[in-house]
C-alpha cells in the first residue's frame, strides 16, 4: 500500500518532464535507520540520502526512464562533518558515511542514449560533471548497473564503467578503481 501511494503521488505531481523534486518537498533530509521498510518511509518526516535517492529511482523508472542507483564521494569543509556525524549518532543511525571532510553520498543517474545526468534529490539539482573543486566537490562517482545491458556510460566527457568508482581527473578523464565492495 505504502509502495502504490507513493507512485500515485509521483503520477499526481509529475508534470511529464523534469526530476521528481517533490520528493524532497515531503522529505526533509535527516538521520534514517535501516533497514528501512515502505511503511515506514511514507510515514518519515525526514529520510537520508539513500532513501531519497531509492525513492527517486523507482519514481523514474514508473516514469519508463532508466535510472540508475549512484554514488558519490563528495568533499565537504572539514567544520561541516561533525555536526553531521553527532546528529546522526544522537538518532542511532550510522554516521560512517562522513569522516574527515569526505562525505559519502547517494543519488540517481538517469541514462539516455548512453549518456548520464545524476540527479541529486537532497539538494534537488543536477550534479555537474564539471564541480571537481570545492565545496560538495565530486571526488569519486559509481554508478550501479542494476537492469542495465550497458557496461558503461558517459558523464559530460567522463567515461563511466558500470558498478566501479571512478575518480575524476583535473582534465575530465577519470581513473578507474576497483575499491571494496565494488561488485
Amino acid at each position: 500500500m505504502a509502495r502504490a501511494w507513493f507512485l500515485a503521488m509521483d503520477r499526481t505531481l509529475w508534470k511529464g518532464h523534469g526530476a521528481p523534486a517533490w520528493i524532497r518537498r515531503r522529505w526533509e533530509w535527516g538521520p534514517t535507520r535501516w533497514p528501512l521498510y515502505w511503511c515506514e518511509a511514507v510515514e518519515a518526516k525526514e529520510l537520508d540520502c539513500g532513501a531519497q535517492a531509492a525513492l527517486t529511482v523507482e519514481a523514474f523508472a514508473a516514469r519508463g526512464v532508466l535510472a540508475l542507483p549512484a554514488q558519490l564521494v563528495q568533499q565537504y569543509d572539514v567544520h561541516s562533518t561533525p555536526h553531521w556525524h553527532s546528529r546522526w549518532t544522537a538518532c542511532g543511525a550510522s554516521p560512517t558515511w562522513t569522516q574527515d571532510g569526505l562525505v559519502y553520498h547517494e543519488v540517481c543517474a538517469v541514462v539516455r542514449d548512453g549518456r548520464a545526468e545524476i540527479w541529486n534529490p537532497t539538494v534537488t539539482s543536477w550534479v555537474s560533471p564539471d564541480d571537481l573543486q570545492g565545496y560538495a566537490s565530486v571526488a569519486a562517482v559509481r554508478i550501479d548497473r542494476g537492469s542495465s545491458a550497458q557496461s558503461e556510460v558517459t558523464w559530460g566527457s567522463l567515461r563511466i564503467p558500470l558498478d566501479r568508482w571512478v575518480v575524476p581527473g583535473a582534465n575530465g578523464n577519470g581513473r578507474h578503481g576497483k575499491c571494496s565492495g565494488d561488485r
